[in-house]
């Protein structure tokens, strides 16, 4: 009977600190990159100025090596599948070890597109990536989640949220 109380208990204070962590979540507008979105779990901006002096926002899971979002706009000159297309071939040829994982259609936010995910190795690490490519008219967003093999594979639900959540301003 005690231990079936700590079991109990145990399971209560799991339960309760992995719901605060999922419903834990930051609104975050980017002025001068005209982007918002909301951040989910344990993802934190972090703010800095580049070597000319601009102010750049990086989003971070825990600490780098395990989740980091870079997000960039692009104009789109043919369509969305050509871009990927274009780019994959790319990524193929630069990044080290590349391993293709999957394609998909996203959407569920304010802006729909492709989510790609593969694998490389980087400062030879395996890492995981996860790019999703929002359209916005005759742009597009692209948002590049990388971490550690393992690491980011289980926060997919979060990379998701985030994700569905961004809006262009």
């Amino acid at each position: 009977m005690k231990y079936r109380g700590l079991l109990l208990l145990a399971v209560g204070v799991l339960t309760f600190g992995s719901l605060a962590t999922a419903q834990s979540s930051q609104e975050f507008a980017d002025k001068e990159g005209k982007f918002k979105l909301t951040l989910s779990g344990e993802w934190k901006p972090v703010t800095y100025s580049d070597a000319v002096g601009r102010q750049k926002t990086e989003f971070v899971y825990r600490d780098r090596s395990e989740g980091l979002l870079k997000i960039s706009k692009e104009t789109l000159a043919g369509s969305l599948a050509d871009l990927i297309r274009q780019e994959e071939e790319n990524l193929k040829i630069y990044r080290s070890g590349f391993e293709g994982a999957s394609r998909e259609p996203f959407g569920g936010g304010p802006l729909s597109g492709i989510r790609l995910s593969f694998y490389t190795v980087d400062s030879g690490r395996r890492a995981a990536n996860t790019y999703y490519y929002l359209q916005d008219k005759n742009a597009v967003w692209v948002l590049r989640f990388t971490g550690k093999r393992g690491s980011l594979d289980t926060i997919r639900n979060l990379t998701d949220q985030i994700a569905r959540s961004f809006q262009s301003l």
